[in-house]
């Protein structure tokens, strides 16, 4: 009888107890904007930079298209987007940093990626990016082999991009 009495006042604090709902919405605006459309076209980046790399680009092209979902209600399509995001990879280039005193060698190295974006809201003619150039960069040390490193650069400078990307595109009133 106890336990039953017990229990009962467990389930009555716990149900009294609502779990607080958060909004990402900003507070205080009462005419909220949203996105015009409901679907997402982003093309393939390719690289056209003089330094190539089979994996930038497919990299790159999906990390937006990933941000995006997780970002937006948008629906990703293939064609026909009410919003088209296009462009290409202009700069991939490795440069060398921090030379070392007495040496010509660099204790460190810089890769550097920059990406043109034309974005489009079709269902709003006058707004949209045009050749709109986002860049990012990031160092390694020279001492590490850049073939098996790659790949994870591509994935910090991809962050940095794709996030500028959806900043420009979305930031402000939307």
């Amino acid at each position: 009888m106890k336990l039953i009495k017990i229990n009962i006042i467990i389930v009555v604090l716990l149900s009294g107890c609502a779990l607080p709902q958060f909004s990402l919405k900003p507070a205080g605006k009462g005419n909220q904007k949203t996105i015009p459309g409901s679907t997402i076209q982003i093309d393939f980046f390719e690289n056209t930079s003089p330094l190539s790399s089979s994996i930038v680009s497919s990299l790159f092209t999906e990390s937006l298209r990933d941000l995006m979902q997780a970002q937006t209600s948008l629906n990703l399509v293939s064609e026909d987007g009410d919003i088209i995001f296009s462009g290409a990879i202009k700069e991939y280039k490795i440069s060398p940093i921090n030379i070392q005193a007495g040496s010509e060698t660099a204790a460190q190295n810089r890769l550097t990626m920059s990406v043109f974006v034309d974005e489009y809201f079709t269902k709003i003619d006058s707004v949209g990016l045009s050749k709109h150039r986002v860049s990012a960069f990031v160092d390694y040390n020279s001492t590490e082999d850049f073939n098996s490193i790659e790949e994870s650069l591509i994935e910090s400078l991809n962050y940095q991009l794709t996030q500028d990307i959806f900043d420009k595109a979305f930031g402000g009133e939307w």
